[in-house]
């Protein structure tokens, strides 16, 4: 009894493996795929959005830097004589302490006043010059691993480039704004993961469970031990009871023939009996 007992539940363990543990590491797999791609994009869109609304408060910063070069260049004052300009510069430096620097170059790239003379590092320099003065954006906006650079190119009266304003940001004061929501987003598809795939888990064990009674129909048809009458325990309807019902019908069929097979050659050595009497 014991041995039969073992030998059941090592077949249902066997009907859980290879069908429904592989159904549910499949739904797992694409709930996974799923969820990482949506993470993904989330994080992507509020990187994207906190930078824009950074940028956005930097270009509020270089128009009206721009406002007032203007003004002094149409009184007929080069760029490079402005005065005031440092002045300027420094008060709106002072308005946001992760600005790191404030300059002003000129169509060569050359820097006429700077909050900071190291302000910018040399990998960015060429990149930052490009967009500045190369640029077909007025307003551009240029971001690195740790700094954001946004600016505002000059133009004179006869709408000739005389210039940029740059402005370096440091990514730092939202870069652990954006590290703390890409944890809580990381927190929050872990735990939407954990709890679909217990759902689905429970789903799939009970709904596909008529496979663990096919299963045990058949290894009790293969078995010697096997009972070859229908188990009361299924119920009418079911795909097992239907499965069982035709192997009760293969196994009447089957004792038929035997049995006819068995009275045919049975026949001729009876008449042979008579025969040699």
């Amino acid at each position: 009894m014991a041995f039969l007992i073992l030998e059941i539940t090592g077949n249902e363990m066997r009907a859980f493996i290879e069908v429904h543990l592989k159904l549910v590491m499949t739904i797992w797999i694409i709930l996974a795929s799923v969820l990482g791609l949506l993470y993904l994009m989330n994080y992507m869109k509020f990187n994207n959005l906190i930078s824009g609304v950074v940028s956005s408060q930097l270009q509020v910063m270089s128009s009206s830097l721009e406002r007032s070069i203007i003004k002094a260049e149409q009184l007929g004052l080069p760029l490079k004589e402005m005065d005031n300009l440092p002045e300027l510069l420094q008060r709106s430096k002072s308005r946001d302490p992760q600005v790191k620097s404030i300059l002003v170059i000129n169509q060569n790239g050359d820097v006429l006043f700077s909050t900071d003379q190291r302000w910018l590092d040399y990998n960015d320099s060429e990149a930052v010059l490009r967009k500045a003065l190369k640029g077909k954006e007025t307003s551009w906006t240029l971001e690195k691993e740790i700094t954001l650079y946004s600016g505002q190119q000059l133009f004179d009266s006869t709408q000739q480039l005389i210039g940029s304003i740059v402005i370096a940001y440091n990514k730092a004061s939202y870069g652990s704004t954006v590290a703390q929501v890409k944890l809580h987003l990381l927190e929050m598809t872990l735990m939407i993961f954990a709890v679909f795939a217990l759902l689905i888990f429970i789903a799939v064990r009970f709904g596909f469970g008529e496979v663990n009674s096919v299963f045990k129909l058949i290894n009790q048809q293969l078995s010697a031990k096997g009972n070859k009458e229908m188990p009361a325990s299924l119920k009418p309807g079911s795909m097992a009871y239907e499965f069982a019902h035709q192997i009760s019908r293969s196994n009447e069929m089957k004792h038929q023939v035997e049995s006819e097979l068995d009275k045919i050659s049975a026949t001729p050595n009876s008449s042979e009996g008579k025969r040699v009497s």
